[in-house]
């Protein structure tokens, strides 16, 4: 029998994906201790719902990051399908390039953002809102690094792989 190996490229290409699955579980987890909490006991927990929206927006960034990897983040693709091999390429490249752009141009009005709330905590938790927010430019930048990546493949890939989701 053949023993597997850790694979550290594949653990790096896919950490958001990893986060994105331990984030939701522990959404999941918050949201069965609030029910059953008001419910078989009759108390509320007031801090599982704040976690809970706090991970879960953590949750959609690196899944947004985590469908870049797999080319499965949103694109119409009923153009794609009709037109020429060279136009395809093209349009698959400049739609990553466009979702570059706009990851870089979120990444700004974030950092401002967090500069404007240092001093700030959430309501019932009192994290540092700085903190709660940090994850979301890293996580544009990384989707960034991502993008290039699949920029560079894209380059690379002959008319039957190409655009192909992994």
């Amino acid at each position: 029998m053949e023993k597997k190996s850790f694979d550290l490229k594949k653990f790096i290409t896919n950490i958001d994906q990893y986060i994105s699955a331990v984030l939701f579980i522990v959404i999941m987890v918050l949201l069965f201790i609030q029910v059953v909490s008001r419910y078989l006991f009759n108390h509320s927990f007031t801090w599982t719902e704040e976690l809970s929206i706090l991970l879960f927006v953590w949750m959609t960034y690196t899944g947004v990051s985590s469908a870049v990897t797999y080319r499965k983040n949103l694109r119409i693709d009923a153009l794609l399908d009709v037109v020429p091999f060279k136009v395809k390429k093209a349009l698959l490249i400049i739609s990553d390039l466009i979702f570059i752009v706009f990851n870089i141009y979120l990444i700004f009005p974030f950092v401002e953002l967090i500069g404007s709330i240092s001093s700030s905590r959430t309501p019932i938790l009192g994290i540092p809102k700085a903190i709660t927010y940090w994850l979301i430019p890293v996580i544009l930048v990384i989707t960034c690094v991502k993008l290039v990546i699949d920029i560079n493949k894209l380059i690379h890939e002959d008319e039957k792989r190409l655009g192909a989701s992994k």
